[in-house]
């Protein structure tokens, strides 16, 4: 009997063991067979889904309150995240009135990259936004620059693009528009597209490269292929996009290319490089905007990350280290 028992328990223990190795293989099956993907990317986009402001968003009453609550903290002195841990120096300081951040500035820089943070035109830059940061001015000879530029819902494009400009005309006047990068991200990509497309009328000069990392080109997001994406994108909801939109807008026709620059000339840009996942719902338009530049004879890239989400770059996933790879590469070319 105490054998029969022995032996029982024997296999319990091993069906035990054996459980979460089973459990570990098929979760990497279901990443990397069904997403494409790497295990940290899936759980990456677990965390997302549980911690994002998606569930927020498709709530009109909860998203019209938290974006009023921006209302005063947007007009506060911003303090980096703890814990952010930047190995480059940076300097916490101000342009013409508008907190800056300056990264790697050194005797040795020969070029910038001027950076605007995404977050729906309401939030301040997050800590991921900070070590993306950090690696592209630790692995080039940038001086990386972040401006807190002014955000809804008390501000708007005009005021955004007034602060920027300025910031812009001296990241050229100091190396030269063909050593600056111009980069964002959401709805920081969909401004630093958009700013481009002013430059004729401001005077200045393309940016030697635009990287646009998951842009929101369309303001109103009316592409009938995004919908599709809303589903599996853990992060955005359509409502709430849409209605932040309006915010930023302040009176603009939502289709007018300062807010959808998807709807602009593009003949004028230089070297655009589009990042986008396809578990994003800004993925068509990123992806006909670049087929737009294409069109138009302009040098674009795409790089999309199969079964990736919105702004991946920027996350710590081993997917991130590619897209940072060949944004590296280009930033550092001459």
């Amino acid at each position: 009997m105490s054998k029969q028992l022995s032996g029982t328990a024997t296999k319990a223990l091993a069906v035990a063991a054996a459980t979460p190795v089973a459990l570990f293989a098929a979760y990497s099956a279901v990443s990397h067979l069904y997403y494409r993907r790497s295990n940290i990317a899936t759980a990456s986009e677990v965390y997302n889904r549980v911690t994002s402001d998606k569930n927020r968003m498709a709530d009109p009453i909860a998203w019209d309150n938290y974006i009023l609550a921006h209302a005063e903290s947007n007009e506060q002195r911003y303090s980096l995240p703890p814990l952010v841990g930047l190995r480059v120096s940076v300097e916490d300081s101000d342009f013409e009135g508008m907190q800056t951040f300056v990264l790697n500035r050194r005797n040795l820089n020969d070029r910038a990259v001027v950076y605007l943070h995404g977050t729906c035109f309401v939030n301040q830059p997050t800590i991921y936004h900070w070590r993306f940061l950090d690696s592209l001015a630790r692995r080039t000879r940038a001086e990386v620059v972040a401006p807190i530029y002014p955000l809804a819902p008390v501000h708007g494009h005009n005021e955004a693009f007034a602060a920027i400009e300025g910031l812009y005309r001296s990241m050229v006047e100091k190396y030269g528009a063909d050593s600056v990068t111009l980069m964002g991200d959401a709805s920081g990509a969909g401004i630093a597209a958009s700013f481009c497309q002013l430059l004729p009328e401001l005077g200045l000069p393309q940016p030697e490269r635009l990287v646009l990392i998951s842009p929101w080109v369309d303001a109103s997001l009316a592409n009938p292929d995004v919908a599709a994406y809303e589903a599996a994108d853990p992060m955005f909801a359509l409502q709430g996009l849409r209605r932040i939109a309006h915010t930023w807008a302040k009176g603009l026709d939502i289709n007018d290319p300062r807010v959808s620059p998807i709807n602009g000339g593009v003949r004028m840009l230089r070297n655009v490089m589009v990042f986008t996942g396809t578990r994003e719902l800004f993925h068509p338009d990123a992806v006909l905007f670049h087929q737009r530049v294409n069109a138009a004879g302009i040098h674009s890239e795409l790089h999309v990350g199969s079964g990736l989400n919105a702004n991946y770059p920027l996350y710590p996933i081993p997917e991130a280290n590619r897209a940072l790879e060949e944004i590296v590469s280009a930033v550092s070319m001459d």
